[in-house]
Order: structure tokens, then sequence, then C-alpha cells
């Protein structure tokens, strides 16, 4: 009996190399729903009910091991619900290099999508490989362990034109993971470039894409947590997992690329299309590339890029479908890179949910030309992240974190660094809370430059960490401090020391103007030395260099080493000198534009005083008699408040920091100190021809402003109105007239 079988086997291989001659393709048609197996070796894929099934299709090209072409009979299979394979049992696993094309259609959902789906089983894998070349083309998979299972060191996976948790007529089939690529399973494809490519990946309960372990895998062109039409919530908890594998000797993934760069006619587009991913709706990430604990996952070591997609918004990049905690979680996986050189290009444009790209102790993370908040080329702007746009943790990093030349619009905190030396330069940041923050006690410092930071709602940039350096950024219109540096904070409050605000070259000062405090506040500790040196600006409603004390009750000399401004003795056209200055204290001197005390022009000289605290400085070119000056003294790295005078000769009006003695500003009209009215009007003068004003109103700084003045669809409560006038010299009101009303309930 052995021995017969054996001959059958023998002669069943024989008849099936002459039907399939070695190295020789074919094309299967599948032609039925049902799931059979291949009942006749001699008359290939014919079931029983003599029918071409998907699964005696796989049974017969894995006996062949040929690259075999497996398609759908276009009769049969028109993207209908009805034309869904129900799955009793897994299908073989695939063993050759087989393309799976189940064709384009107009699906039951009314847009072009998969011709044919297969469904189930519930407990086990929907298609498995464990082929290199394999291909799978337009098929609608649901309701399985996973999807798609690439398993074995499977090279070279292609999957196009799927949808991956989405049945035919577009709702949801979960899977519990769209599509797994296992260890080593390097050079997977999922989507591409063009629409017809697309995998519509939604609706699964675990991950869409998760790549575990595997290297070189391309993922572009594909909708992630929204539905076939791009636009409505279809939620995965998490879009795509990429981590390293511990599973045996350990797998890295590496060299890793979701999205693309956009490029042609894509790059003009306000759509998302050439490789863009829509990575959006998911209730957890967008992107996780930590994993989980407790399995086979650790952080990807990269290079992973994430470049060219729309991460919370829809496929129009105009409206908001949020991912839930955040857009990209890149936690401690080493290299990454969140967008990329070329502005929009390689930009993700970011929308919605609490944090946009998170980092923690990764090595070499960069996140470059990103948009937060802002839609993509003439689209609206669009919601940003909640709490922070881009958070950067560096406790335990040999290669710190770079943020550049990114966009911020709303939300939160656009920049937060922490505990790490960053490099935050050239980003672009309006309407934020908080433009840049920085925190960590005892913390290596970032360099913080040529940022433009506009219209916050608090600090333009807070400063609450150790050896900062903050050179050449423009910040105006904040509502607190233009720049603050602050102890660490509550619960446990603790120096901040070592900053540099401006450097010693034009490129490196800071411009800070029109904030709704001073320009550079420094609230902190006594035994603190934080330097501020070169810097300008105009419109602060508050001094240029503010120090409080954290503590004033214990600490009544102020941080920075309590240090006081560098009395100023003499002053001529083409020089200023004092006495009384710390031994070797480095004295800055500058000229004023006017008598405002938010403001200063620009430098003129330094120097350094003497072992009698004696100084004097040259400046390089004459100035005007009646010119204002101001210098501050530098000793030990800690810089005092700024001391005021003003040259001989000319009218200047200036004296030593306050207004024009006689400019006195009046309101002469104004609403009733309670009022249902929405709308106020003031009237107001000053007592010197000629003057201009600047109002305020509330916390708002001071803005240039002309009687009449009105404010439209203000808010029930209290309000103040406060405004100053500014003479023919420059000399502003000290004390800006003042008028307080409430507004009531209607």
């Amino acid at each position: 009996m052995i021995f017969r079988s054996r001959v059958v086997t023998a002669l069943f291989a024989a008849l099936f190399l002459l039907a399939f001659p070695a190295g020789a393709s074919a094309a299967f048609t599948v032609n039925s729903t049902a799931d059979e197996p291949d009942m006749v070796p001699f008359s290939p894929c014919e079931t029983a009910a003599g029918k071409c099934t998907l699964r005696a299709a796989i049974e017969v090209t894995n006996l062949a091991g040929t690259a075999d072409n497996i398609l759908f009979d276009a009769t049969v299979f028109e993207g209908q619900l009805a034309d869904t394979i129900a799955l009793g049992t897994p299908l073989p696993a695939i063993k050759a290099p087989v393309t799976i094309n189940a064709g384009t259609c107009t699906t039951a959902a009314l847009v072009l999508g998969p011709c044919a789906g297969v469904s189930g089983p519930t407990s086990n894998f929907g298609i498995s490989v464990e082929a290199d070349g394999v291909t799978i083309d337009d098929l609608a998979i649901t309701g399985a362990l996973t999807g798609i299972n690439v398993i074995n060191e499977s090279q070279n996976f292609t999957a196009q034109g799927n949808w991956l948790g989405v049945k035919l007529d577009g709702s949801a089939g979960a899977n519990n993971t769209g599509i797994f690529i296992d260890p080593g399973s390097d050079g997977a494809t999922i989507g591409g470039t063009e629409a017809v490519q697309r995998n519509v990946i939604a609706g699964n309960n675990v991950e869409g894409v998760d790549i575990e372990g595997a290297s070189e895998a391309v993922v572009r062109g594909n909708y992630f947590g929204v539905a076939p039409d791009g636009t409505t919530q279809m939620a995965n908890p998490k879009n795509i997992e990429i981590t390293d594998s511990t599973a045996g000797s350990g797998f890295p993934a590496e060299d890793n690329e979701v999205g693309a760069t956009i490029e042609g006619p894509a790059l003009g587009s306000e759509t998302c299309d050439g490789g863009c991913n829509v990575i959006s709706g998911a209730t957890f990430a967008g992107v996780d590339l930590v994993g989980e604990e407790g399995g086979n996952e650790e952080p990807a070591s990269g290079p992973t890029t994430v470049h060219g997609n729309f991460v919370g918004l829809d496929k129009n990049g105009t409206g908001t479908v949020a991912n839930g905690s955040y857009g990209i979680l890149v936690g401690a996986a080493d290299h990454a890179t969140i967008g990329g050189p070329e502005y929009e290009a390689n930009a993700n444009f970011i929308a919605g949910g609490s944090i946009g790209i998170y980092h923690e102790n990764g090595e070499d993370f960069v996140a470059m030309s990103n948009q937060i908040g802002i839609g993509p080329v003439s689209a609206e702007t669009t919601s940003p992240p909640a709490q922070i746009g881009i958070f950067a943790y560096g406790s335990s990093v040999v290669e710190p974190a770079t943020i550049e030349g990114n966009a911020f619009r709303g939300g939160g905190i656009a920049i937060e660094s922490r505990f790490g030396a960053s490099t935050i330069a050239g980003n672009l940041i309006g309407l934020s809370f908080v433009g840049i923050h920085t925190a960590g006690s005892g913390a290596t410092g970032s360099l913080i430059a040529d940022n433009m930071i506009g219209s916050v709602t608090a600090e333009g940039i807070l400063i609450q960490s150790d050896a900062n350096e903050v050179l050449g950024n423009l910040v105006l219109s904040s509502g607190g401090a233009g720049i603050s540096v602050r102890d660490t904070g509550e619960p446990f409050a603790s120096p901040t020391t070592e900053n540099l605000i401006g450097g010693d070259a034009i490129g490196e000062e800071n411009e800070i103007s029109d904030s709704g405090g001073p320009a550079i506040e420094i609230l902190n500790f006594e035994e603190t030395a934080n330097e501020v040196a070169r810097n300008s600006g105009k419109l602060n409603n508050g001094l240029f260099i503010d120090l409080k004390a954290t503590n004033p009750g214990t600490e009544p000399n102020g941080p920075n080493e309590g240090i006081k401004p560098p009395p100023i003795g003499t002053l001529t056209e083409s020089s200023a000198s004092g006495s009384g200055a710390e031994e070797g204290a480095v004295i800055r001197v500058f000229r004023k534009g006017s008598a405002e005390a938010g403001e200063l022009e620009s430098f003129l000289a330094e120097t350094t005083a003497d072992a009698g605290g004696n100084w004097k400085v040259d400046y390089p070119a004459a100035i005007a008699g009646g010119t204002i000056v101001a210098a501050t003294q530098t000793s030990k790295g800690a810089t005092s408040e700024l001391a005021i005078a003003t040259t001989p000769g000319g009218s200047s009006g200036g004296g030593t920091g306050g207004g024009g003695g006689g400019n006195n500003t009046k309101i002469l009209k104004g609403p009733p100190k309670k009022t249902k009215k929405r709308t106020a009007k003031f009237k107001f003068s000053s007592t010197e021809a000629g003057s201009t004003f600047q109002c305020k109103l509330d916390r708002k700084p001071f803005k240039p402003c002309a009687s009449p003045k009105k404010y439209k669809r203000l808010k029930p409560g209290k309000h103040v109105f406060k405004v100053r006038a500014i003479d023919k010299g420059g000399n502003v009101d000290p004390t800006p007239a003042k008028r307080s009303f409430k507004v009531l309930p209607s």
C-alpha cells in the first residue's frame, strides 16, 4: 500500500508538470464566491462543483511554484457586498510569487474600489504570505484576525488598491490588524503614488499596518482611519506601527518610509495625492514608532522617515479628522525624521489631537518643515493640536533633537523641549498660547535661534531650564513677556541659570516688540546668572529688561545675584562713561528711540569695567544731542536692568526714563459704567498738539490708535480701557488715561 501510494503521488506530480512545465506561469480566474478546495489535479483550479475558487487557485499556484496570476471574473465580481468570499477556515498560505488581482469596480459604497471581498475567519488570518514577490491587489479583506499576514521573512511584498477593515458597501468590517509585516520580511510596498494603488485601511481593532522588525518598507498614497470617501472617520486605534522585534536574536526596523517627497502637479494640489497618506481618525496615534511594552516590540532603530502626509486631516486638507492622542508618536525611536528639508515637498500637515509630534529620548530626532494647524496650498487653516505642536524630551540622548523650519498656527505650546540640547531654529509660530517652552532643571540647554513668533497669548519664549541660547529671534505681540526666563515652577521650584538672551552680533540680536508685558523678563531666584546681551524692540508694555524675585519677601534683591544697573556718569555725543559698576563687568550701551520704558533701538558699544568699577565707551559714530541712551552691566554671567540717561544738548524731553513732563492724556467720552451694549466707543485727547496715541483693552498690548476708538462684539463682564499719548519728541505719557466699565448680559 505504501508503495502504491508513492506511485500514485509521483504520477499526479508528473501529470501536473506536463500541464504546467517548470518555470511557466499561468493565469487562473476565480469565478465563484464559494470557499471550496481544488478537487481535480489534472484540470487546474477546478472544484467538485466545477468552479475556480480563491482557495483552489492558491492551492494550484502553490503546487506549481511559479509566478502565476489569480484574476477574478468581472461578470461574477462587481464590487457588491454579495461579491464577498466568506472563509470558513484559513486559506492556505501563499508559497509562490503569485499576483492576486480582483480588479477595480464601482463598489456598493458608490466609489471606485475592489471588485471582490474576502471575509474571515474571525480567529485566524485572512490571507497569509510565505513567499517572496507576492502582490495582492483590489480585495476588501474584513473580519479576520489579521487581514494580510506576511511572515517567514517574505521579501518584496506588495499591497495596492485593497480595503482592509472596510466592506464593499463602505461599512466597517474590522480585522484585528489590517496588514502585518513580520520580522525580516523586508522591502514591502503598501500603496503607491497613483490613486488606483491606494489602500483604504480603516475600522480595524488594533492597527491598520503593523511593521515589526522589518526594513525598507514603503507606505504611501493610502487612506488610514477614514472611509473610502477620504473624509469620514473610520477609526483604527493605531493607523501605522513600526517597531523593532526582539524575537530570536532581534530584528531592527531600518530604512522604512511613510509618505513621499511630493513632486509635480501634486505639490500644488490641496488634496492628498502623489504619495501622500491620509493618516487620521485613530483613537490613539496616527503613526507609532514605539509599540507595546511586554511584547516582542521595541522602538524602531531607524532611520525612519515620515513625510508628505496629511495627519489628522481629511483628503482635501480642509477638514480635521483628528488622531486621539498623538499625530506621530516617535518616543524613543532612533533616527526618526518627521518631514524633511524641502518645505512643502516633505511637510506633514498635522491637525487636531493632543500632541502633534511626540519624541522622548530617541537619538537624532528631526522635525523639519511640518505645518501644524495649517492646511496645504491655499487651503483654510485647520484645528491645531490642543496641547503641544512638537514635544522633544532628551534626558539621555547623545545626538539631540533638531526642530527646524516648521510652521504653527494656534493651539497650546507650539514647541516644548525638556531635558535636552535641542536645536530649535527657523520656525514660524503664530496664535499659540506659548511659542517656545524649555523646561528641566539642570538640563543641557537648547539653541533657540532665528524663529519668528507672533500674536501668542502668553510668552513668546518661556525658558524654565538652564544654559539655553536665545539668539536672533523675532518676537511680536506676545500677550505676556516677549521672552521670559523663570524658575522651574511648582511644585518644587528651583532656579534656572546660565541662559543667554541675545548675542554679540547683529544677527544674534532678538527683536522683541509690542509685548503685553516686559520685552525680557527674568523671574527667578537670587542665586542665578542669566545674561542679556544685545537685543532691540519697541512698544512693550513694561520695562525692556525686568528682573523680578521669585520670593520677594526672602530675596528682596531679586534674581541675577541682585545686580543693579550701572550708574551713568558722563554722556557726550561721542562717548559714555560711569563709575560704581561691578569689577570686571561687561558694560553694554544702547541707543533709545524714545523715552518709552519698553523700547531699545540699537546697540552702540561695550566695554569692561576696571577694578574700581569705572568704565567708558567711545561710540563708532557720533549721536545727536538729546539722544536717550541705556546701559546694562553683566557680571559673572548675570545682567542688570537698564540704566537710562539723556545725552546733553538737543531736545528729547526724555530725562531718566519717564514720559514727557507736560503730555497728559484725557478720555473725553466713553460708555457708562454699566451697559448692555456690546459696542464701546471712546474719545480722547492730549494736552500737547500733534500727539499720537496708543490704546489697549484688558490684557491686550498697547497698539497705535486714533480718536474715536471703537470696540465691537465685547463679551459680558468687566473691561478696562487705557490710552496714552506720545508727543512729537517720542515721549510717552507714563500715566495712561483709564476707564473701567462692565458689559451686562443681554
